[in-house]
């Protein structure tokens, strides 16, 4: 479980500083399941592109709020090397040790990676050639969508059938997530209706697993909430809706799969 932000912009300087701030108040204040501790404090990362190469700029398994400065400089850098595509992860750890190994984003190749939601059974996900260094399932769906995509640069038809399969038989509480290579932000929000974590109750999943997306002219934004105190229009990603942007802002794919 976590909050999510990715950005798609043509140039970041027009991202203004409050933004990251109000993304960094869902740390604390961020909706949480019912009976659970408030906070998404459980590790955080920021990764985006140095050209066409994938980065961690910063991951930390500690609470976001306890390194603010490390967060706010990280940002700072993160504007100053000017990638098209960033994103970013608050974790509130449900599958996996709170360690670094399993905090998002991930990074193989050219793909970035950041999951919102709790694999069940994430045996089911068989790795043939990837070897996860942490023991989270996000890190596990990850590698199972790489290997499946293989090294086809038309990715998107493979993708979508990855997750219809996934979705109807492999038990999760949601399979939302962030991910890009170095030409495409996708974004899915996709939360179970059926399946659910112990002691939890399925309707549950709606309210949490939530995706939201707004527009300006030189940059796109998608967060697992609206931020507040920036009044734009923030567009609520329905169930199963696959989105895919390009580097020129056009969104190239906005579909319910």
């Amino acid at each position: 479980m976590c909050r999510m932000f990715g950005l798609v912009t043509k140039e970041i300087k027009d991202v203004e500083d409050y933004i990251f701030i109000q993304f960094l108040n869902l740390a604390v204040c961020g909706k949480v399941k019912p009976y659970r501790d408030e906070g998404h404090l459980d590790g955080w990362g920021v990764a985006g592109y140095l050209g066409e190469k994938a980065t961690i700029f910063y991951k930390s398994q500690n609470s976001v709020i306890k390194e603010t400065r490390e967060f706010l400089k990280t940002i700072d850098k993160l504007k100053k090397s000017n990638p098209k595509i960033a994103i970013i992860h608050f974790r509130k750890a449900s599958d996996g040790d709170v360690k670094m190994e399993n905090t998002h984003p991930f990074v193989h190749n050219e793909w970035i990676f950041a999951h919102n939601g709790t694999i069940l059974e994430k045996e089911k996900l068989k790795l043939h050639r990837l070897k996860p260094q942490g023991n989270t399932d996000s890190e596990i769906l990850f590698y199972y969508i790489l290997e499946n995509i293989g090294n086809n640069i038309n990715f998107l038809p493979i993708l979508i059938n990855i997750l219809r399969y996934l979705k109807t038989n492999v038990a999760h509480t949601s399979l939302s997530f962030l991910m890009s290579d170095s030409n495409y932000l996708i974004a899915y929000r996709e939360y179970s209706r059926k399946w659910k974590e112990k002691d939890d109750v399925a309707l549950w999943n709606k309210n949490y697993y939530t995706l939201f997306y707004t527009k300006k002219r030189n940059y796109i934004i998608f967060s697992s909430e609206p931020l507040d105190n920036i009044f734009h229009r923030w567009i609520s990603i329905k169930n199963s809706h696959l989105i895919v942007i390009d580097k020129s802002l056009n969104i190239v794919f906005s579909r319910k799969i």
